[in-house]
């Protein structure tokens, strides 16, 4: 079988000006209905936070992140500080925010948004600074994901087998509530990583939490004993040529060393939050990742068992409840098994296949999945 070979262009090749007018024009108001329709469906999940005790995350305004800031601010009415770099203009992250922000004054709570790069010293100076005078404790959940999504010099380049979507032109999300936005199946190329790819992807998803861990101990906010530090992570297949083979695997690994190290030194509970492949933007930055959400929601919709990020949230916050133990939440268990019936159907899918093999979550995206 003959595949063509396509560039993957970021946000599936949206316009950019008609994208930054339609953010203008549309972005306050879509952030509005989205929070509506998540409060909607949303319910406690028994989480008890003290008011002296925050809960800061770092990493994305638009994805599951966001899901957790939601579920900790209006399920469990926890106080929440977020730090995360968007582009005022260019992303819907910054409308999501000022929503959550505002909708969580009016009720009370606590909700910060902090629009900075979460890795500059001067950064996190800032941020502790503002919680130390207001809190006795704080967990930390770190969700950036700011990789380079290519391979080790040494393994070379290569292809993989992927999908073309179109991107909502305001969520800056793959859309999949349409089967003509599934535009064609194909090979994408996987570059080489340089150097400075390694270094910034080990910056930003190897050592952040370290970065935090460190100062909020020394600010007497890292507890020991009650702190949890939380990774939001994705357990790849050992063999995938993306993920396993270039920066991201070496990232995760650092991250995971240093996890160990913050429960060491300053006896925090740290534990990984283990997602399956969801539908955020960074998902489609990665080569062969919306093939990979696509079949495996697909699978996992036939089966009854798809979950949108606020159903994920939810149950993450087994995380946070007093008799946790565990160094894991694995949100990912059924998606794990859905992966021999996706490489089955991968092999098989063929151009002209691509938009009739996906009606499940098609009909799940239509009906409001989240």
């Amino acid at each position: 079988m003959t595949l063509e070979v396509f560039k993957k262009q970021p946000l599936g090749g949206v316009d950019r000006r008609a994208m930054v007018g339609a953010l203008a024009e549309r972005g306050p108001a879509l952030a509005r209905e989205m929070l509506a329709a998540d409060r909607a469906a949303l319910k406690p999940a028994g989480v008890e936070i003290p008011r002296d005790v925050a809960v800061l995350v770092l990493g994305g305004s638009n994805g599951i992140t966001r899901g957790l800031a939601v579920q900790l601010l209006f399920g469990e009415r926890a106080s929440v500080f977020c730090v995360h770099l968007d582009s005022e203009k260019m992303q819907i992250g910054p409308h999501h925010a000022r929503v959550i922000s505002e909708e969580a004054e009016r009720e009370g709570l606590v909700a910060r948004f902090f629009n900075e790069d979460a890795t500059k010293p001067e950064t996190i100076a800032a941020v502790i600074a503002e919680l130390k005078p207001k809190f006795r404790a704080v967990h930390l959940v770190n969700g950036i994901a700011a990789g380079a999504t290519k391979r080790y010099k040494e393994l070379g380049p290569t292809q993989v087998k992927d999908l073309d979507v179109a991107f909502d032109l305001v969520l800056q999300t793959p859309d999949f509530s349409r089967a003509e936005n599934i535009r064609k199946v194909g090979l994408v190329d996987v570059e080489v990583a340089t150097d400075v790819d390694i270094e910034r992807t080990n910056k930003f998803m190897g050592t952040s939490s370290l970065l935090w861990a460190e100062p909020l101990a020394e600010a007497g906010l890292l507890v020991r004993g009650e702190s949890l530090v939380a990774f939001c992570d994705y357990d790849y297949p050992p063999d995938d040529p993306v993920y396993a083979m270039g920066p991201l695997a070496g990232a995760k690994k650092l991250q995971r060393e240093t996890m160990t190290q913050i429960a060491e030194r300053f006896g925090a509970k740290t534990v990984r939050l283990c997602y399956p492949a969801v539908a955020t933007t960074a998902l489609g930055a990665i080569p062969g990742g919306l093939l990979m959400y696509g079949l495996t929601g697909e699978i996992l919709a036939e089966r009854g068992q798809l979950k949108g990020i606020g159903a994920l949230s939810f149950d993450a916050m087994a995380a946070f409840k007093p008799g946790f133990t565990g160094t894991e939440v694995r949100l990912d268990r059924e998606y794990q098994e859905t992966l021999p019936e996706f490489y089955a159907r991968r092999d098989a899918l063929d151009a002209d296949g691509a938009a009739r093999s996906f009606d499940q979550l098609i009909a799940a995206t239509r009906a409001g999945l989240r």
